[in-house]
């Protein structure tokens, strides 16, 4: 027995430590749904992810219990290619459109057809419902949307402004925002509410054929038949990234992680982070038209040509938590858990991370306790950009959902870059267990407001400067409606505090705030007691911040330029508010000019906003002589001198 339990741990082990790069093989099982008599081009599943409607081409609609695969009814009444089909949000009612421009109205608990809604001029391409289930949103190949209630299915407006088919429209999970996509690549967004348009987006070339909200309405996914797959921000819409790739019939889970595509028979899952194929499902044996996940990503329905629809069960997935992670400030540390869900039988398993090295370091992991206390940790394998691990159970398996180990990192940059996860999962039989693996993102936050490459004092500035003021999305950083002292905060908090030195001595390439200028700030952060994490790091940076503008000592600077011609600024810093006068001078101690600058409180006065300007002119307004000249600067009771050279 005992030579047994080596040979297998052995074998467990072997597993573990060997490479695993095609995860395409992994063999995912399905359940068949049969019944249809031609081909399946439509798939969704209801709110609950409990049941599935498809449509075909044999113009009828059938409805199956998700769980046992069963058929539960058919819908028929359809004279017509059935276009599109969509839930409620209760999942009550089944919405059906066909290409003779009528929508049909279907309760789902008894499968009876409730109310046929007509209107539409022409073949309706897609329908959806608000989240609140009392619209119902119909789009043609007209152009044009009509809002329906839902509920008597009485007509309410007209939405126009496309000039080309409307492939498909959906709403915001708020549901005040609907999106429409057409054939011209164009995205309109519209006031759900009112119905006036809001705004355009227009970077695809081709038609777009689906668009997605994710991340709770912020980002806008659409795809197209111009191979890319672009994301937008909702509220500026602004084009954030894209995904290029040749897919076709694209789709996208709802946590907005992953991508499924189709490529003849073969259906492909894509990791959105790293934009990299992690699997693929095989068993059609016709076109594959249509895919869909499920609301919770753990089953993926296929259906085509062969009129045989698949149940692709997805349960156990290796992902990187959070997702994304905004990026922290240079020297902090921040941590990532390697998650794993619906794990069945976890014997063993080997996580290998790959990072940007330039960006990020590898401080040290952990694991948990998903595996038993009895467990062989294998050995760490750190170089540079990667690290390795594995561990394994001698004892019990692990199942169900929890976490695998925890992940330290250090940021040594800020940029924006990819955590790409890799992993093997084996068994008690020492197999490898098929799974998904989702990877991550470290993004850098909208701390550049000013929109200049860099994050600096400019930043700061820009958002002070629009305080008060609305409709200002660059300089509204939490999208409250208002920019105020919280969006600055949170900016300052993506500033490193031991930059705030080096920022005030370079200053006088910057419009530098003044030390009462950030004295107030904090008067007003401190006044709101923000005691989350981002703010009391925008905080301690502006302490910081505050104590570099506070000189020590009283002092003359260098003018700068120097030589120069005509033009010069001449920078100080009080360590005492006092009346400050700068005389100039000839070599031969003539008086040249006199400038009295007033009470000046303590601070620097070092960028050219705030430093003494002389422009090469005498007291009469005359230009002065090339040569060397002698400035003194008097405040109470300190006196300097330096020189400068004005060459022409």
């Amino acid at each position: 027995m005992k030579k047994f339990i080596v040979f297998y741990f052995i074998v467990l082990i072997l597993i573990l430590f060997s490479n695993f790069q095609n995860t395409f093989a992994q063999d995912f099982s399905y359940t068949p749904l049969e019944g249809h008599t031609n081909s399946v081009h439509r798939l969704v599943f209801s709110p609950n992810g409990k049941t599935l409607a498809s449509a075909s081409e044999d113009r009828t609609i059938r409805l199956w219990d998700v769980a046992t695969g069963t058929h539960k009814y058919t819908l028929t009444g359809h004279n017509a290619w059935i276009s599109s089909i969509a839930f409620s949000p209760d999942g009550k009612i089944l919405a059906s459109a066909d290409s003779e421009h009528r929508i049909r109205l279907w309760n789902v608990a008894t499968g009876q057809y409730r109310v046929t809604l007509e209107g539409h001029q022409a073949g309706v391409s897609s329908v959806a419902f608000s989240p609140d289930g009392e619209t119902l949103a119909s789009a043609d190949s007209n152009a044009k949307i009509r809002l329906w209630d839902a509920t008597t299915g009485i007509y309410r407006v007209t939405l126009e402004g496309h000039t080309n088919t409307i492939g498909s429209i959906k709403f915001s999970p708020d549901g005040k925002t609907l999106a429409s996509a057409d054939a011209e690549g164009k995205i309109r967004l519209w006031d759900a509410t009112t119905g006036f348009h809001k705004q355009t987006l227009t970077e695809h070339t081709q038609r777009v054929y689906n668009i997605v909200f994710i991340e709770d309405g912020k980002i806008l996914v659409s795809m197209s038949t111009d191979n890319t797959i672009r994301f937008w921000d909702v509220a500026t819409g602004q084009h954030k990234k894209y995904f290029e790739n040749n897919l076709s019939n694209v789709t996208i889970n709802a946590a907005g992680t992953m991508l499924a595509s189709r490529s003849s028979r073969t259906i492909h899952l894509w990791d959105i982070a790293t934009e990299t194929e992690i699997a693929r499902l095989t068993g059609h044996t016709s076109d594959v038209y249509s895919i869909t996940f499920s609301p919770n990503g753990k089953m993926l329905a296929s259906g085509g040509a062969d009129r045989i629809i698949r149940l692709w069960k997805l349960e156990t997935h290796v992902n990187i938590s959070p997702s994304t992670v905004e990026v922290p400030a240079v020297s902090e540390q921040f941590d990532i858990d390697i998650n794993i869900i619906g794990g069945k039988d976890i014997r063993g398993y080997k996580i290998t991370i790959q990072y940007d090295n330039t960006s990020l370091q590898y401080v040290s992991h952990t694991h948990s306790d998903y595996l038993s206390d009895e467990v062989f940790e294998g050995p760490t394998v750190s170089k540079q950009g990667q690290v390795s691990f594995s561990n394994a159970s001698l004892a019990d398996a692990g199942s169900g959902d929890g976490t695998l180990a925890t992940i330290t990192f250090q940021v040594i940059s800020r940029a924006e870059s990819t955590i790409s996860l890799s992993a093997i999962l084996s068994n008690s039989n020492g197999e490898r267990i098929p799974f998904l693996v989702v990877s991550g993102k470290v993004i850098e936050p909208p701390w550049d407001v000013n929109g200049d490459g860099t994050v600096d004092i400019l930043d700061l500035s820009f958002v002070a400067a629009r305080f008060g003021q609305e409709g200002q999305i660059e300089a509204d950083i939490n999208r409250d409606g208002v920019v105020d002292i919280k969006d600055l905060i949170t900016v300052a908090s993506g500033m490193n505090t031991k930059a705030a030195a080096p920022l005030v001595r370079n200053s006088y390439r910057l419009f530098m705030p003044s030390r009462a200028d950030v004295q107030q700030w904090l008067i007003q952060a401190q006044q709101l007691n923000l005691t989350d994490a981002i703010s009391q790091r925008g905080i301690r940076f502006l302490q910081q911040f505050l104590a570099a503008l506070t000189p020590k000592k009283t002092a003359l600077l260098p003018n700068y330029p120097n030589p120069f011609n005509p033009e010069t600024w001449i920078p100080y810093q009080l360590s005492e508010p006092a009346d400050v006068m700068l005389t100039i001078y000839t070599i031969d101690g003539t008086v040249v000019r006199t400038l009295s600058l007033g009470y000046q409180p303590v601070g620097i006065y070092q960028s050219k906003s705030r430093a003494a300007y002389w422009n090469g002119k005498n007291a009469l307004g005359e230009p002065v002589a090339s040569g060397v000249y002698f400035y003194t600067l008097t405040a109470d009771d300190f006196s300097d001198t330096r020189k400068m050279l004005i060459r022409k």
